[in-house]
């Protein structure tokens, strides 16, 4: 009996040392990155501390703030915090508090949440390349910061994102949902109300693959992340007010940033569509009569009455069949 309690003590204190020994190099590395994140002006905290003894290592970072190269985005928060088990450092689990603060050119805007937590998972190996992560944020909700114009405020029931690496060097597959999104007043207007849309999106749906210019593991610095160089979109879908759109297709991204290929876009709703094409102003109220022609002649085509366009993207320029649309969009 007397050495079984020795060797549990024993156990205990070899336990107790490795965690000490962790803990300490888990630190370390946090404020190393830290330092490394201060020389380039983008990432910055107040102090960073370390507890969870025996089981876990809890990492706090208080009042960290991220901002973007040419600060034109930044973010900031009271605090947040990195868990992990000590017997399984790779799997961490980070949770930000419920109310933090963004930027985003001149606006200044608080994002209040009831609870923001992710989980990451890193492989085994010399340079910890990331696996699969996951986000889950409840009622998240964007507002300004003085609490001014509501109109500007937009808010959602859940919103879920996930990514997972795949076989293919520097590819991984990301997933992103958006239940029950609540739109500012202001959009709304813009729209007109002759659409009939609610200010409620049901749901906003995306399932895709990107490649990206280098892989996601520890040697990625925030001054410079890897650029996605392909997007190919298995699906995407808006639920609105009865309105429906599926969306598929694959995109190169050119030396520019800007995308180079074609999304079909597809939906029964095709009337619906024209009349906020409309109210976008994209469509001449003088070409409406032609432009309808047109889709329903392509509803007639099809088994179900669904009408399908393509949204290309070439040589800087989108367009929406046979419709420009202006400038292409810059994803990097």
């Amino acid at each position: 009996m007397r050495r079984l309690i020795w060797l549990v003590i024993a156990l205990m204190a070899l336990y107790s040392g490795y965690w000490f020994v962790g803990a300490r190099a888990v630190e370390r590395g946090a404020e190393g990155a830290l330092e490394l994140a201060r020389g380039d002006g983008r990432a910055d905290a107040a102090g960073v501390s370390l507890a969870g003894f025996p089981s876990r290592f809890d990492l706090t970072f208080e009042a960290p703030r991220l901002q973007s190269g040419d600060g034109a985005i930044a973010w900031s928060a009271p605090f947040a915090q990195v868990f992990a088990l000590s017997y399984r450092p790779n799997e961490v689990i980070l949770y930000a508090p419920a109310e933090q603060s963004l930027r985003i050119g001149a606006g200044e805007f608080r994002l209040l949440n009831e609870d923001m937590r992710a989980s990451a998972a890193l492989r085994i190996g010399g340079d910890l390349p990331l696996d699969r992560a996951t986000a889950i944020v409840t009622a998240p909700r964007l507002a300004p910061a003085d609490g001014g114009d509501p109109a500007q405020t937009l808010a959602a029931r859940e919103l879920r994102a996930a990514i997972r690496a795949v076989e293919t060097p520097n590819a991984y597959e990301i997933g992103l949902e958006v239940l029950d999104l609540d739109l500012p007043p202001a959009v709304l207007a813009a729209l007109g109300r002759e659409t009939g849309l609610s200010g409620r999106i049901a749901r906003l749906h995306l399932d895709g693959r990107m490649r990206l210019s280098a892989p996601l593991d520890r040697h990625v610095q925030w001054a410079a992340l890897p650029r996605m160089t392909a997007f190919d979109l298995a699906e995407a879908r808006l639920d609105w007010a009865g309105l429906s759109v599926l969306a598929h297709g694959q995109v190169e991204i050119a030396a520019t940033g800007q995308p180079e290929g074609r999304i079909m876009l597809r939906t029964h709703d095709w009337q619906k569509m024209l009349q906020l094409a409309l109210q976008a102003g994209l469509v001449p109220p003088e070409r409406m009569i032609m432009f309808g022609a047109i889709a329903g002649q392509m509803a007639a085509q099809t088994d179900d009455g669904a009408v399908e366009l393509p949204l290309s993207f070439h040589n800087g320029m989108t367009s929406l069949g046979p419709l420009p649309l202006g400038p292409a969009p810059y994803l990097q």
